[in-house]
This record gives structure tokens, C-alpha cells and sequence, in this order.
């Protein structure tokens, strides 16, 4: 099953060193930068809950840089309470901390695996962008990265630990009906061929790019 990845940018606004935790948005309902949109009612939450780590940069190899403590839907957003190690623990993990902390770093990024989406195509400042609407999706994990790409999404304000969900409290709430974002309308029959079409050539394209980089041995 294909792993996709979202990231998001975010302003640490409030942090507990004492705890070393703060709030963050790990996704939102809204369109991103790609013309994609996450469905935030269609999160599957339970293999995540069972190793709620934290990566550095998608990198499973190396040891986690941080924890999530509590999760939940807030809205159209997907929370989560992150929790670093000490520097004497994990200096390695300190130092990302303490980027996030200073406002250097402001992203983090959802690795998921879509079990259900459609293709939609908006029409942005007259110009059609094609992309997914996931309605369904398997959250796999969440990483701190560097190049953010919702910049919609901010770190909640004035939340304490004692007012945090547990990971087994988990909290799923709706959207509230008030203030949402119009959910684009289905494309035409023939917008949507025409979308189709292109999306197949993009893939093709780079398929192809993916077998050069191999065989030039530049392939992640």
C-alpha cells in the first residue's frame, strides 16, 4: 500500500519545558499546496496508538526524536501533544526540541496510507488545480521535518498537561457545522478524464525518473 506524506507548518506559541511537550497540528481539512485535502473524521488511529513515536525526517532506522502523548480531532484539525527527551537521554532529539522552541524549526509531517479518496479538481484564482480528497486514511506515523507545506496549520495556545487527553482517551470530535470551508463540488465527466489523464502522466514520468536514479545510483 502506497505511504503518503503530508507536512505542515506550525508556530510553537506556547511550550512546557518542564514537561518538554507542546501542541501541534499534524493535519488539517483544508486544501494544501498540492491541491490535496485530508478528510479529518476519516482517520484511523489504531496501529499508530499502539507505537506513538515520533521520527526525525520519515527516518525509521534511527531512534525516535519524540512521543506523542495524547492525539485527537479538534475541528477540521488533527492534534497531537509531542514530548521530547532530555539532552542526557537523546542529545540528538534535545537539539530538534529546542529548534521547534526557537521558532527554527515549524513543521511536522503525517505519513499515512489512504484507504479511500476521490480526484477533485479546484478552481483557485481562475486557475483549475487537480488534486485528492482522502476520505479515509491509516495514520502510520508523524515526523518532524524541515519544508512545510500547509501553512494554515498552527500549535494550539495555553493547553496543560493535566488538560490533555491520554492515548487512551482519545477524543474524536466532528467538524462543527459553523465556519467550515466549502468542500469543492465534483468535477465534469470530462474535467475529470482530462485530470485522469494528467495524473497518469505525471505518475509515468516519475516511475521513469525513480529507474534512472536507480541505475544512475542515486536512489534514496
Amino acid at each position: 500500500m502506497t505511504l503518503v506524506h503530508k507536512i505542515l507548518d506550525f508556530e510553537v506559541d506556547q511550550v512546557d519545558d518542564a514537561a518538554r511537550t507542546f501542541w501541534a497540528v499534524a493535519s488539517t481539512g483544508q486544501v494544501d499546496r498540492q491541491g490535496d485535502l485530508i478528510e479529518p473524521t476519516g482517520w484511523d488511529f489504531a496501529n499508530f496508538l499502539k507505537n506513538p513515536v515520533i521520527p526525525w525526517a520519515h527516518d525509521y532506522a534511527a531512534p525516535p526524536v519524540a512521543k506523542a502523548l495524547a492525539l485527537r480531532v479538534d475541528g477540521d484539525r488533527l492534534l497531537f501533544q509531542a514530548q521530547f527527551p532530555t539532552a542526557q537521554e537523546y542529545a540528538f532529539a534535545d537539539t530538534i526540541y529546542q529548534l521547534y522552541r526557537g521558532g527554527y524549526l515549524r513543521a511536522f509531517s503525517v505519513g499515512f496510507a489512504p484507504l479511500q479518496s476521490e480526484l477533485v479538481v479546484h478552481q483557485i484564482n481562475g486557475r483549475a488545480l487537480t488534486g485528492t480528497r482522502y476520505l479515509k486514511q491509516e495514520l502510520y506515523e508523524i515526523s518532524c521535518v524541515t519544508l512545510p507545506a500547509n501553512p494554515q496549520a498552527l500549535a494550539q495556545l495555553g493547553r496543560k498537561a493535566g488538560d490533555s487527553p491520554s492515548l487512551l482517551e482519545l477524543m474524536l470530535e466532528p467538524p462543527s457545522p459553523a465556519g467550515d470551508s466549502p468542500r469543492p463540488t465534483q468535477p465534469s465527466p470530462a474535467v475529470l478524464a482530462a485530470a485522469k489523464s494528467a495524473l497518469g502522466r505525471a505518475a509515468l514520468l516519475g516511475l521513469i525518473s525513480s529507474r534512472l536514479r536507480h541505475h544512475l545510483g542515486q536512489a534514496d
